[in-house]
């Protein structure tokens, strides 16, 4: 994932202005967001965003009392696979909000912070093609891929290891619990304990 300031230099980069030009300043804070967001198919640049949760984390701890957790009301046609991963079917959607408020709400909640996720890449590609069609930017956080801070740990002394990089490969080793795989909120809390486990509890031993 190319670094915010090397976006800024790529033809056709556009600021966010207005109400959200504080999201490219310089993050000085210690907090950090994670994401998760769930959607009709698995292709980023055609999937319509369903549902979106997000956390603030602070050190150690997860703040849930102030976390994000949103269903948008959207008639997307479903595929079927996707269904059977996330359960949103259409009359769940019906008493969700419209995409262009979850989207403000996501901006609003996530800052300039930097913003953490399994698969983050995924993610950020949707809610980038959403914010340049409301707003006409994207996001210039700094983000964070947790399956990469574990790569790193992992082969910092055996570099040939071999590793189970999916979700449920990093939860056993990290003796992280699945919480309601694949809804948003369920994703976005153990990633979280993830995040904590591989860089809280390290920086403290």
């Amino acid at each position: 994932m190319a670094p915010f300031w090397l976006l800024k230099k790529l033809p056709g980069y556009m600021p966010p202005e207005g109400r959200w030009r504080h999201l490219a300043e310089p993050y000085d804070g210690d907090e950090v967001v994670v994401l998760d967001c769930e959607t009709s198919c698995f292709d980023k640049k055609k999937g319509e965003l369903l549902s979106v949760a997000a956390v603030r984390v602070k050190g150690g701890e997860i703040r849930l009392s102030e976390a994000l957790d949103l269903t948008i009301n959207s008639n997307a046609v479903t595929d079927p696979n996707a269904v059977r991963v996330h359960y949103l079917r259409r009359e769940d959607r019906q008493q969700g909000v419209a995409v262009s408020e979850a989207i403000e709400k996501v901006l609003d909640f996530i800052g300039n912070r930097p913003i953490c996720g399994f698969y983050i890449e995924y993610d950020r590609a949707i809610l980038n093609r959403y914010i340049k069609q409301l707003h006409n930017f994207q996001l210039p956080n700094r983000f964070i891929e947790v399956s990469e801070i574990y790569v790193r740990q992992k082969r910092k002394y055996i570099p040939e290891l071999q590793l189970d990089l999916t979700f449920e490969g990093l939860a056993k080793d990290l003796k992280v619990p699945i919480i309601e795989r694949h809804t948003a909120m369920g994703d976005v809390i153990s990633t979280a304990l993830m995040y904590i486990k591989l860089t809280h509890f390290n920086q403290r031993s």
